[in-house]
């Protein structure tokens, strides 16, 4: 006869992706808001009178700061709901959902960045913020695409509906 002992009570079920997504959502947060993206110089008379103007990303990119902020909201909400899953068995996938808003504000924000610069009009000059950002928006991408990859190994690499199906299979039958 085994003597079962009641189960101690699991600790946050969070994923170092997750917390890889989480801390690069913070900073994007703060780089969004506190630091300048880009800058524009006026026309080379107005260069000489020293008219310069730097944006943050918030006042720049009008679309993309939708996608930052999901991507942003998305990270640390995935954090928070598995860390509040704690008292019963199951966990919510939240990896593929983080590793997609975060590559499509990746690559949204290499697009802004790196291709098409905001203000044709006048000369753009790239601040460290943007380049920061991108960064930032990159590593919450990893992290959940690192989130996936550690969802999938503990899974052991097989899909959830075919595990349940051996299980129902394996059930004796009451007959």
């Amino acid at each position: 006869m085994s003597v079962v002992s009641p189960a101690a009570p699991a600790g946050p079920r969070i994923r170092v992706g997750e917390l890889i997504s989480a801390a690069s959502a913070l900073m994007l947060a703060a780089i969004m808001f506190g630091l300048e993206w880009f800058g524009s110089v006026g026309l080379p008379r107005s260069r000489r009178s020293g008219i310069e103007t730097a944006e943050n990303a918030w006042h720049m990119l009008t679309v993309t700061r939708w996608f930052m902020l999901a991507a942003i909201a998305v990270a640390l909400g995935s954090v928070v709901l598995h860390a509040t899953q704690r008292s019963h068995g199951t966990k919510t996938d939240t990896g593929i959902v983080t590793a997609t808003v975060g590559t499509i504000t990746a690559a949204l924000l290499a697009y802004r960045v790196l291709i098409d610069l905001p203000g044709s009009s006048s000369v753009v000059d790239i601040k460290i913020g943007a380049y920061l950002g991108l960064l930032a928006a990159i590593g919450i991408a990893l992290g959940g695409w690192d989130s996936v990859r550690e969802e999938r190994a503990r899974r052991g690499g097989v899909p959830r509906r075919v595990r349940r199906r051996e299980r129902v299979q394996s059930r004796p039958s009451a007959g």
